[in-house]
């Protein structure tokens, strides 16, 4: 896989980065960082996670839609 979907959040004093190809967690103090924590973390999953673990992953359905919240 050449490109991974990844959700950067500010978190406090730092950024939490969340692939939601392999649903795999890191962090870091700038979003650069963040950034290059979650690459590796995949790549380091991908070297050692058996095929049908990453099929697993692979094969997990994740939606996205906007919603309109309502204020009351």
């Amino acid at each position: 896989m050449d490109t991974i979907t990844v959700c950067i959040t500010k978190e406090g004093d730092g950024y939490v980065s969340h692939c939601l190809d392999y649903d795999i967690v890191s962090q870091g103090g700038t979003r650069d960082e963040a950034i290059e924590n979650i690459k590796e973390a995949v790549a380091e999953f991908l070297e050692f996670a058996s095929q049908s673990e990453i099929q697993e992953c692979l094969n997990q359905s994740v939606e996205f839609e906007q919603v309109k919240m309502v204020h009351a």
